[in-house]
């Protein structure tokens, strides 16, 4: 998803994000500074080792406290906290498009995903978490249940493409789970990091259950070190892989929720019009730096002409890049120069290797250089960079292809396998190609459409990671299935067929069974009666 780096060296470099960054005396100081205005909204310390260890003591030893409290309690917080995020919903907003550069709007939005989120999980925690009984044939003399324990202290590391929603889901499932929490938010969404931390204690988290640590790199390193017990980061496949590596090392879980190069597949009796004004906003929002971006799009080639010529429409009518303070910007910075930097040389590779590359909306005025004009490729090939690595911006390839299977097996030929769609008006066929797709989420004739669904679970395969937040199955995620196994009456130790000593009787009753209950026939059941 966004780059974080994981350095092993716990020691600053002295090398910075563009974010701001000052000494006082002998701490580090992070400024969050609009992207856009270079106004700075806030200041926070980075973290030293011994604060590092300090804040992993501290959850650590309220954590068994904070489990044992009856689980309504922690669903009635949740639902507080739920209150108090409203109560705060203006100033996030403000703060997640001044922080993340996004348009009002699109910062709306996210924090009426982030509003979903939360009112599912006091929705349906309690029963997600109810002890489900097991009946054991053999053990008819004892009850099995299987119950969900917390693991312990969870280290949540977020991104800065969506600061609020993206921290939030696994922060509440782990605490309402029974967890602490550790959260290290980006470096440049450290206010929005603030923010949450705030609403939390006042609806009443204790401050010992949820701590925020601020920092780079080196930090996230430092606190793998300090062992938590299990670790969601949502980021970069190439930082995902340093976190699973150091995890690895102390064998801590992890939850990965990493890149995509998500791709549409375009049939021939798709709605053109619908499908470009679909495919074009979810190649655009949030200036494309989301995961679930649009960066493929495989058009059946009688269409194709069609398809793009409306593509090309909406570029130049309906996308503006712009500050959220003109009310005609769509969407927003892109929030690092860095990342400006990767988009322009995998456009540049493209159009060197003979693509055709069509811009629209070019940015003007002051701070231009923070915003990427919405870019549509045609003449693409499939070993050009752009059609190989997340891009992470406004950019869509689109390449025409002869046949329904020709469309699956592009799609499906990619490192990545995040999420997809199919567009079609024949939801039959649109369904038995979804089936044949390689990816964690997929979607008919929309497919942004998945962020906003809290019910459904979250994440991909191959290189997008692997793990899964939002539904049940996140909560579940932040929890381990512990098998319980009480007494429903008690045997005389001579007739525990298990136990020792091993009678005759014993013998000769466990072989009758064996005939009885898994004979393969009829006859082969009878057994049981021979001597």
């Amino acid at each position: 998803m966004t780059e974080q780096s994981v350095s092993t060296a716990l020691p600053l470099q002295g090398v910075y994000p563009e974010n701001g960054h000052r000494t006082d005396g002998e701490r580090n100081i992070i400024q969050s500074i609009n992207p856009i205005t270079k106004v700075v909204l806030g200041e926070v310390p980075v973290a030293t080792p011994e604060d590092i260890q300090a804040v992993m003591q501290r959850v650590r030893a309220a954590q068994p406290a904070w489990a044992s409290r009856p689980l309504e309690e922690r669903i009635a917080l949740l639902r507080q906290f739920q209150k108090s995020l409203y109560y705060h919903h203006e100033a996030m907003v403000q703060m997640l498009a001044d922080e993340a550069g996004k348009v009002l709007h699109e910062a709306r939005i996210e924090m009426i995903d982030a509003f979903g989120v939360t009112e599912y999980y006091v929705k349906i925690t309690k029963k997600a978490l109810k002890p489900q009984p097991r009946y054991v044939m053999l053990l008819p003399y004892r009850r099995q249940k299987v119950v969900r324990k917390p693991y312990g202290v969870v280290l949540v590391i977020a991104p800065w493409n969506f600061p609020l929603l993206l921290s939030l889901t696994p922060i509440i499932t782990a605490l309402v789970a029974g967890n602490t929490v550790v959260y290290k938010p980006s470096e440049y969404g450290t206010q929005t990091g603030e923010l949450i931390k705030k609403a939390l204690y006042d609806a009443g988290f204790p401050e010992d259950v949820f701590q925020i640590v601020h920092g780079y790199g080196d930090v996230g390193a430092a606190l793998i070190d300090a062992r938590p017990d299990k670790i969601c980061f949502t980021g970069s496949e190439t930082t995902g892989r340093k976190i699973a590596a150091k995890a690895g090392e102390h064998l801590i879980p992890v939850i990965m929720e990493l890149g995509g190069k998500d791709a549409a597949i375009v049939l021939e009796d798709a709605d053109i019009e619908r499908t470009a004004r679909g495919l074009v906003w979810a190649g655009v929002f949030n200036a494309g730096q989301m995961c679930v971006a649009i960066e493929r799009v495989y058009v059946m080639r009688s269409v194709a002409d069609q398809l793009i010529e409306r593509m090309k429409y909406h570029m130049e009518k309906s996308v503006r890049p712009g500050p959220n303070s003109d009310h005609h910007s769509t969407y927003g910075a892109i929030i690092t120069e860095a990342q400006a930097k990767i988009i322009q040389q995998q456009v540049e590779d493209a159009r060197a290797k003979g693509a055709t590359v069509m811009t629209f909306s070019e940015p003007h005025g002051e701070n231009a250089e923070r915003f990427y004009a919405p870019t549509l490729i045609t003449n693409v090939k499939p070993d050009m960079e752009i059609m190989q690595r997340e891009t992470f911006g406004p950019v869509i390839p689109v390449i025409p292809v002869d046949s329904e299977e020709e469309a699956i097996r592009l799609h499906n030929d990619s490192e990545y396998g995040l999420t997809g769609s199919v567009w079609t008006e024949d939801a039959e066929r649109g369904k038995r190609i979804m089936e044949q797709l390689n990816v964690g989420v997929v979607s008919l004739n929309d497919h942004v459409v998945s962020m906003s669904t809290p019910e459904m679970p979250w994440g991909g395969i191959k290189a997008s990671g692997y793990g899964r937040t939002r539904g049940i199955e996140g909560l579940h995620e932040m929890t381990y299935p512990q098998t319980f196994s009480t007494e429903r009456f008690r045997l005389p130790y001579k007739f525990d067929l298990f136990w020792l000593p091993y009678t005759p009787f014993k013998k000769a009753f466990l072989r009758r069974f064996f005939h009885l209950w898994f004979g393969a026939t009829f006859k082969d059941r009878l057994k049981a009666f021979k001597p």
